[in-house]
């Protein structure tokens, strides 16, 4: 069973997904979602959803913590990465292969659902509410959901830095991103993001009203430090490092910055008619 479009499930058994995280802007996304997360998390053996979950490297940190943790990803070679890595650890959590529209969890079984990968990979609109409503159906009153986007500037701004705008295949991309929001890599770069929906902060809150829920906070995750010429080398130092964290925390509320950040995270709760 295809649980999503074959072209994403084949970028992701041609990608290393294990690895992101430890590369390139992925330790300050690591660094930064970890902070975020934890903010809205239940004192304690609170029951995540963790959808999307990849490799399992939120739910590790969420089992650890000591949370009973639910990864569901709709692609098995996550699912049998993120077992692999349950097994080897000394806090364990449950993978299972599905998707977000129609989780495999009980009505009102869970504090806190986090949703990763799937508002980036349904590209259509009527496909994300359904599984922003499949978050509502799962979580218990009081209880928190975590949407992370990708905002629809970010590949724009990366290839305005890195002087691939300038490419008429990457300069074509970048326009359909800013006028339609959705995301189409070119055939000439075949290592980028699979086809996806990039957010605009507006529209990510629209969605998650529309079905149901009451937003909280929208905040920056990478935020602007991303920026820095240097960043490489001011990540390395922790002096440099911990200016950097200091610097987006600073803003990460601030919406005219907001689509200056790769990614956002909204949290929200069920509104009460």
């Amino acid at each position: 069973m295809n649980y999503i479009d074959p072209s994403i499930n084949a970028f992701y058994v041609q990608s290393v997904e294990e690895s992101r995280l430890k590369i390139g802007l992925g330790p300050l996304e690591f660094e930064r979602n970890k902070d975020l997360i934890s903010r809205y998390l239940p004192a304690s053996n609170g029951i995540i959803a963790d959808i999307g979950g990849g490799t399992g490297h939120y739910s590790m940190w969420l089992a650890s913590l000591g949370h009973q943790v639910i990864l569901v990803d709709p692609v098995m070679k996550h699912i049998r990465q993120a077992e692999k890595r349950s097994h080897k650890s000394r806090f364990p959590f449950k993978a299972v292969l599905g998707e977000a529209r129609q989780l495999p969890l009980a009505d009102n079984s869970v504090d806190v659902v986090i949703l990763h990968g799937p508002l980036y990979h349904l590209q259509d609109e009527a496909e994300r509410i359904a599984a922003i409503k499949e978050a509502r159906r799962v979580l218990r009153i009081g209880g928190i959901v975590l949407g992370f986007a990708i905002t629809y500037a970010a590949f724009t701004l990366a290839a305005l830095q890195n002087g691939m705008i300038h490419h008429p295949d990457v300069f074509s991309m970048c326009k359909e991103e800013l006028s339609t929001s959705c995301h189409y890599p070119p055939d000439s770069f075949p290592g980028l993001l699979t086809q996806a929906y990039f957010h605009r902060p507006s529209t990510l809150i629209a969605e998650f009203e529309f079905a149901g829920f009451k937003p909280i906070d929208l905040l920056a995750v990478e935020g602007i430090a991303w920026i820095d010429n240097k960043y490489f080398e001011s990540w390395s130092s922790n002096e440099q490092r911990m200016r950097l964290l200091e610097l987006v925390k600073l803003t990460e509320k601030d919406v005219e910055l907001l689509c200056l950040s790769p990614h956002i995270m909204l949290a929200a709760e069920i509104q009460l008619f």
